[in-house]
Order: C-alpha cells, then sequence, then structure tokens
C-alpha cells in the first residue's frame, strides 16, 4: 500500500483549488465502484493538501465526504435500479467477482442495517456491499443514514491525520496502517458487543415468555 500511497499522494500534491477538490471527489468515486485502490489514502491527501494550502480543511473535508457518498450512492442505486442484472454490467463484472458478491449478500441478509454502518469499514467488501444492499432492496433513508453516519466518522478520522502530518508523506503512511488497524478493532469490538446484545435481547423475551405461560 505504501509505494500505492505515495503515488496518489504526489499526483494530487501537484494541484490546487477547483482542481484539486475535482481530483479527490473523482479519485473517491472511482475507489466507491470497487476499484483496488486505497479510499483512506485518497483522503489522506486530501488532507495533506489542505496543510500545504492547495485547498482548506472544511473543504477537504466537504469534498472527502462528498466524494465517499457518491460513490456509495452510485453503487446503491445501481443494484436498486437494475437487481442482479448490475453484476452483468462490464464495469461490475471486471471489477467484482462473485465470491465478493456472495460474500456481502449473505452479510446484508443477515442483518441489513447493521452492515450498512460495518461496511464502510471494510475497504474489500464497501463496493458489494453497498451494491448488494441496493439489489436486496434496503430502504434508501435507512442505507443513506447509517453510511452517511459512518463516513462522518471515518472521513474526518483520514482528513484531519493527513492534515496533521503535513508532507511528511511517510509519516501519514505510518498513520494510515496505525488506524487501519485501530478501526478494525474498534469494528470488532462492535460486532462483539452488538451480538453480545442481541442474544441478551433474546434471552430476555425468553424468560417474559415463559414467565407468561407459567402465569
Amino acid at each position: 500500500m505504501t509505494s500505492i500511497g505515495q503515488t496518489i499522494i504526489e499526483f494530487l500534491s501537484q494541484f490546487h483549488g477547483v482542481s484539486a477538490y475535482g481530483l479527490v471527489i473523482g479519485l473517491l468515486l472511482v475507489c466507491g465502484l470497487g476499484v483496488p485502490m486505497p479510499e483512506d489514502i485518497t483522503l489522506i491527501a486530501a488532507g495533506i493538501l489542505a496543510a500545504i494550502g492547495s485547498m482548506s480543511l472544511p473543504g477537504a473535508l466537504i469534498a472527502g465526504f462528498l466524494g465517499v457518498m457518491i460513490g456509495d450512492a452510485f453503487m446503491f442505486y445501481l443494484g436498486r435500479l437494475y437487481g442482479r442484472r448490475a453484476l452483468t454490467l462490464p464495469i461490475i463484472r471486471t471489477i467484482m467477482t462473485p465470491k465478493r458478491v456472495e460474500k456481502a449478500e449473505r452479510k446484508v441478509l443477515r442483518n441489513s442495517k447493521f452492515i450498512c454502518f460495518t461496511a464502510r469499514f471494510l475497504p474489500g467488501l464497501r463496493s458489494a456491499v453497498f451494491l448488494t444492499s441496493g439489489m436486496l432492496g434496503v430502504r434508501p433513508i435507512i442505507f443513506f443514514a447509517l453510511d452517511g453516519l459512518a463516513a462522518l466518522i471515518s472521513v474526518p478520522v483520514w482528513v484531519i491525520g493527513g492534515w496533521w502530518f503535513g508532507q511528511n508523506i511517510e509519516q501519514a503512511l505510518g498513520f494510515a496502517e496505525r488506524m487501519q488497524v485501530a478501526l478494525i478493532g474498534g469494528l470488532l469490538v462492535i460486532v462483539i458487543g452488538y451480538f453480545l446484545f442481541q442474544r441478551w435481547k433474546r434471552n430476555q423475551r425468553a424468560k417474559a415468555l415463559m414467565f407468561h405461560m407459567t402465569k
């Protein structure tokens, strides 16, 4: 990831103003399509551009949020409008393997609300989950509320991280690797906590049912 990250950061660092904002949004849209390009590095690059004055920090945050949400919305509505036919489209067929789609479908069917939030922190599965969420009929208000909430957490982390380290690309990339591990660790805690809570709720319902049956 380091060489790819350096290339993306060095490329974007050549631009400023409107062209910088447009490139950040455009690259994030490409990431949203499932192209194997690290979204977090593009967001860190936006923060670096803010640090060197090529764009403002609020502008970098807004461009980052718009870029990820536009990409996510594209995949979601592609699945919603075309259904399973979306998998036959050339752009999708070449990017997403049947295995990725099948895995995403299982996760969406298991708990659509939970996965719409956590998918933002799963780079290898993110776009497939958003596509299948649309295919399987997840309501747009649910999708955008949960995905938007996740983006409000992840986008500032990467952009402000890039802004903090400024022009020190090596430190910024080191931060990206550490933060990715931290986010995955935090996500695991959330997943475990969620399933423990769901188990507790089932046990409480079962106890309540047994209580009413014995009365």
